[in-house]
């Protein structure tokens, strides 16, 4: 399932509930996702000069925020930070200590 077909699903619902205090940049971003690969955010024709064959591709909407979109990037991303890790198994320890005033 993807997140566009979620906000489809409760978009009414998430607008009743919280449109006073949504910010366009969030509005901008629902918007974004709902349109993104979809004949409303317009397409593109890929042709073989060779056997004249044709497909149209629906266009991405390249919105930060869209997981369809931004998806190569983390991938990538995450694949940078696991080549500068060491080859030893991490542990996280956390330790609380009391506070010492001045």
């Amino acid at each position: 399932m993807h997140l566009a077909d979620l906000i489809e699903r409760y978009q009414e619902a998430l607008l009743q509930k919280y449109a006073g205090r949504l910010l366009p940049e969030q509005r901008r971003a629902i918007a974004a996702i709902l349109r993104c690969r979809t004949s409303a955010a317009g397409e593109i024709l890929w042709q073989c000069n060779d056997c004249n064959h044709s497909l149209l591709n629906p266009r991405s909407c390249g919105h930060r925020s869209c997981p369809r979109c931004q998806n190569h990037e983390v991938t990538q991303w995450l694949a940078r930070q696991r080549r500068k890790l060491l080859p030893v198994e991490y542990f996280m320890v956390t330790f609380t200590l009391p506070y010492v005033s001045g």
